[in-house]
């Protein structure tokens, strides 16, 4: 009875080293995201680019902001002038109109001011989204063939970035690890329907 039990705790503990050598065979490689696009020196002069870029522009709203500024202090002084009785009635009428003059340059130089700083902002996003596209899709695609190349089943994450860089954790895995299709096909099964409130909007006040 005792080497019945010798027996099967041999067993099992040769049963555990199997298993643990086929876990240790499960090829798992870990890479910093984080660490890779910081010394990614294209994505570096590109981004060394952008700040130029975006030095110019600054340069280039600050001469449109002081115009405006000057504008306003214009409008002040012309507005003080037209109501100053100590003034002719020349000076004063001539104030008036170059008060009118003044008016529809501020207005349309704070558009300008406004569609510039717009337009600022959708070019940098665009410009931000194109090097994003480029060389994160770069990066996946290196780590990709370096994991095929080298018969890697898992690449992790250890930067750590997650939600911030819109990276998931997990760099590459091989289709049977990815469950992704299970989970669309369980939350895509039909579910009892739920009556749906009006969204029609309340009648307005009897006339």
């Amino acid at each position: 009875m005792k080497q019945t039990w010798m027996g099967l705790v041999v067993a099992l503990l040769w049963l555990g080293l199997c298993a643990g050598s086929r876990a240790g065979e499960a090829n798992v490689a870990v890479a910093d995201w984080l660490k890779i696009l910081s010394e990614h020196q294209q994505l570096n002069t590109a981004m060394a680019q952008l700040n130029v870029d975006a030095e110019s522009r600054t340069a280039a709203r600050k001469k449109m902001t002081d115009a405006v500024d000057g504008l306003k202090q214009e409008l002040e002084r012309l507005t003080t002038d037209s109501k100053n009785i100590s003034l002719s009635a020349d000076e004063r009428s001539l104030a008036c109109n170059r008060l009118e003059s003044v008016q529809s340059e501020l207005r349309a130089s704070e558009a300008a001011l406004k569609r510039y700083d717009e337009e600022s902002v959708r070019q940098l996003r665009q410009n931000m989204q194109a090097l994003r596209d480029r060389y994160f899709s770069e990066v996946q695609t290196a780590i990709k063939t370096y994991a095929a190349e080298h018969h890697l089943t898992l690449v992790l994450d250890t930067s750590s970035v997650g939600k911030q860089s819109g990276v998931s954790g997990v760099l590459f895995a091989e289709l049977q690890l990815d469950i992704t299709a299970a989970i669309i096909e369980r939350v895509n099964k039909p579910h009892p329907s739920v009556p749906v409130a009006s969204t029609n909007a309340p009648a307005g006040p009897q006339q």
